[in-house]
Parts: C-alpha cells; sequence; structure tokens
C-alpha cells in the first residue's frame, strides 16, 4: 500500500536526492524547502513519514517533528542534519542520519517507519 512522504530541506540539490531515492518505492512523496511550507502541508494533509533537515530557514527540524507529532499520533520520523553536533544529544531523535549518509540505511529506516 502506498503511503504519503514528507521531506523538508532547504537544500535544492538535497531534495533532489530524496526524490530519486524515494522515486525507487511506491509511495508519494511531497517536498517543501521551508519550516513554514512544511508546517502548512502537515496541517492540511496526513502524511505517514516525515524527512526532515534539522537546520532550516525559518525553525529547527526538531521543531517541525514535534508540530508533527501533535498532529499525527504514532507519527514517524527521520532526522537529518549535516552534523550531529549542532545540537545536544539529548535533543537528538532515535532515527537520525549525517550527511552524507549510506543509502541502503536510509532506506532501510524508510521502510522500517512505514510499516
Amino acid at each position: 500500500m502506498s503511503k504519503r512522504i514528507l521531506v523538508a530541506d532547504d537544500d535544492p540539490a538535497m531534495l533532489k536526492v530524496y526524490e530519486r531515492i524515494l522515486a525507487r518505492t511506491s509511495h508519494a512523496v511531497e517536498k517543501a524547502s521551508t519550516f513554514a511550507e512544511a508546517a502548512a502541508l502537515i496541517a492540511a494533509r496526513d502524511f505517514d513519514l516525515l524527512i526532515t533537515d534539522l537546520m532550516l530557514p525559518d525553525g529547527l527540524g526538531t521543531d517541525l517533528i514535534k508540530f508533527f507529532e501533535k498532529k499525527r499520533a504514532g507519527a514517524r520520523s527521520l532526522l537529518v542534519t549535516g552534523s550531529a553536533r549542532e545540537l545536544p544529544a539529548a535533543e537528538l531523535p532515535e532515527n537520525y542520519f549525517e550527511k552524507p549518509f549510506d543509502v541502503a540505511s536510509f532506506m532501510a529506516a524508510v521502510a522500517a517507519a512505514l510499516e
């Protein structure tokens, strides 16, 4: 069954990477390049998975994850960051990846989150 994935990243090149690797799945993928754009999509639609960069131009991915979790009980998300050192360890979610990430490990995490 096809799931809905929202990807939030302000880097157009990374959005293309996500688009290319997620195209291998049968899931519908929507993209946002700002916190505000992603939050509006979350408010308007139901997503099964949020993939977000830590640093968005107008907010933090961790705050976007919190917003997503408030909208949908049991929401699943993956955080991607250029450096995990940008946040204290206590603030890092369980599922995070540092750029550049291993595509196979990332896709395994996506599949697990959507089960």
